[in-house]
């Protein structure tokens, strides 16, 4: 399997960015058609009013991951069930990959805090499921689109990329929009320190 990562960053100042691309109404209606509503904590409902939470933010410094699959990898993928595990794997690795680089950009950036794109599988069973709070609250990182936010029109809008999905094969290529809420842009040597500004 081989993949190739393309990333791209942006920053934009979070009034700007609100206004423009977050719509609560009509994206957490969208989360609560979900079979995992209400069951993880990285997503809604949130545990707090996400108006104050942003306020502490002036901006929103944006990741677009664009995951490229080799023509082999496609091809192999070659039933339902192959395309499903094949596209969950390429996926969660690379996400999972994306955050651990975020935080470190985090500890580079005081006062920041990074959000995710989907939601957290950090483990097997989120706790919330029992009505518990989260095991791992330092680790866990919330949802971009638990805000609201439209990340089909942030990714074709800001980084000019059209979304593709799995239907009767693998795509040729996955989509991650990850984000770091913070006082000012990030420095373009910061994400190169965290290897988020170069293809890999």
């Amino acid at each position: 399997m081989v993949v190739h990562i393309e990333y791209r960053t942006r920053a934009m100042e979070l009034p700007l960015f609100r206004k423009k691309y977050q719509d609560r109404e009509k994206f957490i209606a969208c989360c609560r058609e979900c079979p995992h509503y209400g069951e993880l904590w990285s997503c809604p409902p949130l545990p707090f009013d996400a108006d104050t939470f942003l306020a502490s933010y002036a901006w929103a410094n944006l990741l677009c991951a664009q995951i490229r699959l080799d023509e082999e990898t496609i091809r192999a993928a070659d039933t339902e069930e192959k395309i499903k595990a094949t596209g969950w794997e390429i996926v969660s690795k690379a996400k999972l990959d994306i955050e651990e680089r975020m935080k470190i950009l985090e500890t580079r950036m005081p006062g920041s805090r990074s959000l995710s794109s989907g939601g957290c599988g950090l483990c097997e069973t989120c706790a919330r499921k029992e009505n518990l709070p989260c095991r791992r609250p330092e680790e866990m990182r919330y949802s971009m689109d638990a805000f609201g936010l439209d990340l089909t029109t942030i990714t074709k809008d800001v980084f000019h990329i059209d979304i593709l999905w799995c239907r009767d094969r693998l795509p040729e290529y996955f989509t991650l929009i990850h984000g770091l809420l913070a006082k000012e842009p990030v420095p373009g040597t910061l994400w190169e320190s965290a290897g988020l500004s170069r293809n890999v």
